[in-house]
């Protein structure tokens, strides 16, 4: 299960761990940045990745290819 939830400058995407093992992921998409975040439990904070829209939109492409190298320009 994910929820999408937009406000003003900044869309949120939520995705659920449906076994309940996992903490919740977030998705916090702006026009300059990305961040994904997730609850550490062990270290009582989130861990954050932050990446431009550019790379994000990169590793969503990932998902739809075979292992290689590319270099991939949007149309």
């Amino acid at each position: 299960m994910f929820t999408i939830e937009t406000d003003m400058d900044e869309t949120l995407i939520t995705i659920m761990d449906d076994t309940g093992e996992l903490e919740d992921a977030s998705v916090l998409l702006y026009d300059d940045y990305v961040h994904i975040r997730q609850w550490n439990e062990k270290n009582y904070r989130l861990d954050v990745i932050t990446m431009t829209p550019e790379m994000y939109w990169k590793l969503m492409q990932a998902w739809k290819l075979e292992d290689g190298t590319y270099i991939l320009e949007k149309k």
